[in-house]
């Protein structure tokens, strides 16, 4: 089949990213004709010969209306390509099935933020055509989300399916853990300290400002916070430590007692779903996606953002035992090959003009 793939930029970084690159190599692996189309490609990456890159240009495009403008040039490439099945990552509305890793006004309603600037109001206006597009299915990355893209933005539930996103098992696995204190001795992990990490592209958002409170009130005791990410961190706590960027986010995971995320708006959370596959518990907050896949056997979700419900929990959950089921990903249905099982029926009955329910 000729398959599509669409999204803004290929870059080797970011949760979708990642995805990009997963579904374009499992489907070139399986035969498909593979084409990428985006507007921006990082420097360090490679695209596999067997898969067609169509750049759509945008060089002379204000930042602000580069979307709606790639919308417009993405339908022409459509019309000019016949392919039999597209897949957006992104805000279009020329595709057969779009994902939903997130939706503005959720973002903005999690953040108590009523008042919409014209950014704010054009990414609301391209979610709505990428949504409602014709003949196209919504993709949501949780049941949460789900129910915000029903209850926001008015979609009616057949059309939303939930795809939870891929973890490459080859790659995040608790057989990582034979290695722990090696990877907690690279990283500079304390050998005397419960260690607790937060990965993260965008830390207010995921909760930063409250792990600095929380390891404030925990700076003389047996705790530490390791923050992993592209922004720079300044703390003056002796328990915080900053790593920077890490490729090798799976010996992070491997080395950590916990990974946490207390998230103000998080329609999913990949690192919780990576987290427990290399076998780490999680403390997670309430408006986290991925609290579905989360029992008492992998972590805890906590419902509140106050300081001293954090350090209550943090403390209870070094004192308790955790079984993560070393089949977490099979059962969840979350492994990659899982997944791409899933998109798979979607693109077959596509084809075949069926059902599009999984």
């Amino acid at each position: 089949m000729k398959i599509a793939l669409v999204h803004l930029r290929l870059l080797r970084r970011g949760g979708l990213e990642t995805r990009l690159f997963s579904y374009m190599r499992y489907f070139s692996d399986l035969g498909h004709d593979v084409s990428v189309i985006v507007y921006k490609v990082g420097q360090d990456v490679i695209v596999p010969e067997n898969v067609r890159l169509m750049r759509v240009n945008l060089k002379r495009v204000p930042k602000p209306i580069r979307g709606p403008v790639f919308n417009r040039k993405l339908k022409r490439l459509v019309a000019e390509n016949r392919f039999d099945f597209i897949l957006s990552l992104t805000r279009t509305s020329h595709q057969d099935a779009v994902l939903a890793p997130g939706n503005h006004i959720g973002f903005l309603k999690a953040k108590g933020k009523n008042l919409r600037n014209p950014f704010d109001l054009l990414h609301i206006h391209m979610e709505k055509k990428a949504f409602t597009a014709a003949g196209s299915i919504i993709l949501a990355a949780s049941h949460m989300m789900k129910e915000e893209l029903v209850r926001y933005y008015g979609i009616a539930p057949a059309k939303i399916q939930v795809l939870l996103p891929p973890i490459d098992n080859n790659r995040f696995h608790q057989g990582l853990r034979a290695n722990r204190l090696q990877y907690r001795q690279k990283y500079g992990f304390d050998a005397h300290k419960n260690s607790f990490v937060f990965i993260s592209t965008s830390h207010r958002r995921k909760g930063l400002p409250l792990l600095l409170q929380t390891f404030q009130a925990l700076e003389n005791q047996p705790f530490e916070l390791i923050v992993a990410g592209v922004k720079p961190v300044n703390s003056f706590l002796k328990n915080v430590k900053y790593l920077g960027f890490v490729q090798r986010t799976e010996e992070l995971y491997a080395a950590a007692d916990f990974c946490v995320l207390p998230s103000v708006y998080e329609p999913f959370g990949q690192v919780v779903a990576e987290s427990i596959f290399c076998g780490t518990p999680v403390l997670i907050s309430h408006m986290v996606g991925a609290k579905e896949i989360v029992s008492e056997r992998e972590g805890r979700v906590i419902y509140s953002y106050s300081p001293e419900e954090w350090i209550s929990a943090i403390r209870s959950a070094t004192q308790q035992k955790f079984t993560i089921d070393p089949d977490f990903g099979a059962h969840k249905k979350i492994r990659l090959e899982d997944h791409m099982n899933l998109l798979l029926k979607l693109v077959e009955r596509k084809r075949s003009a069926s059902s599009l329910s999984f």
